[in-house]
């Protein structure tokens, strides 16, 4: 069988994501082998795949010629550099870069998504053209075998980490979304990495289970009714093991492309532009966004979206 190379970015939620590459490459014939900084957590979700760690640049080369195909996500990172100065001296002829946004770097062959539709849906159109493969959102994301889909259709978690901490809403806007969502009826749980725990242990009021690995989180998830969170990995999970989601984001145009988009979910974000005014160190959207997504913004779009899974027949 042809071996296959896939190339992810270092978030969670680009695992995931490509795992539709990984998906539409086995249709194609191809052996995958998935590389991503989080091998290890990645491949308790995805258990038939095989997972192994970003190796040293400087090994690259060597290392991607044993394979038929390499498909790159481009993350602009010093790996997809040499990466691109190798393809300028015509090395690994067999690689094939995804954009989510436009670059100079591109190549005929290579694909560029398009900004109206969601990454799921761009990788699927992308392996579409690519491989020839039918177009499919599918991943192989292993489901809970001894879990009931939804069993707690009235817990909502609250995911209010990210990566970065300039995509997360305030501490006290979540807290205050949590009280109005138990008013209504929901039994709301925060979830956080370890490294986390020490900002929300505090606070009496919230309830915050510890997992001790990705794969309890997502047993915790499959069972649950939906999930609230920043642009984030677990969000693409969730979605993933078709758990309704909220997004909160400050910027429109990144979680237009980036939302999940597996399951029902909606986003809700600034109501009007906000400028960013980098050139004098005042990045309005970036720093300050939070301000404009007020949290009965957020508790409506919620309503909205308990009211679309009631609309389209779906059990809330």
């Amino acid at each position: 069988m042809k071996k296959a190379a896939l190339l992810c970015a270092s978030g969670l939620g680009d695992g995931l994501l490509m795992m539709i590459g990984a998906y539409h490459l086995k249709l194609a014939g191809y052996l995958p082998t998935i590389f991503h900084d989080a091998a290890k957590d990645l491949s308790l979700l995805f258990e038939s795949d095989t997972f192994i760690s970003h190796v040293p640049i400087e090994d690259l080369e060597s290392i991607l010629n044993q394979y038929d195909r390499v498909i790159v996500e481009n993350d602009n990172s010093a790996r997809a550099w040499h990466l691109f100065s190798l393809q300028n001296k015509g090395k690994l002829k067999q690689m094939t870069f995804f954009f989510p946004t436009h670059s100079k770097n591109m190549k005929k062959g290579d694909f560029l998504f398009d900004p109206k539709f969601p990454v799921a849906t761009n990788l699927s159109l992308a392996c579409q053209k690519i491989l020839q493969t039918p177009e499919t959102k599918e991943n192989g994301l292993t489901l809970p075998q001894d879990k009931l889909f939804k069993k707690y259709p009235k817990r909502v978690i609250i995911h209010p980490t990210s990566n970065d901490p300039k995509r997360n809403w305030k501490q006290e806007q979540f807290l205050s979304l949590a009280r109005k969502l138990e008013k209504k009826g929901f039994s709301v749980v925060f979830c956080v990495g370890p490294s986390e725990r020490k900002y929300w242990e505090k606070i009496e009021e919230i309830s915050l289970p510890k997992f001790s690995s990705l794969k309890e989180v997502k047993d915790f998830i499959y069972e649950s009714g939906f999930l609230i969170g920043n642009d984030s990995g677990l969000g693409h999970l969730a979605s993933n093991l078709r758990i309704p989601t909220l997004t909160i984001s400050g910027n429109p145009k990144r979680v237009r492309l980036w939302r999940p988009n597996w399951a029902l979910g909606k986003v809700a974000t600034l109501p009007f532009p906000l400028p960013n005014f980098k050139g004098i160190n005042l990045g309005i959207r970036e720093n300050f966004w939070q301000n404009f997504v007020s949290v009965s913004r957020v508790y409506q779009t919620f309503i909205e979206l308990t009211q679309e899974l009631c609309n389209h027949g779906i059990n809330s």
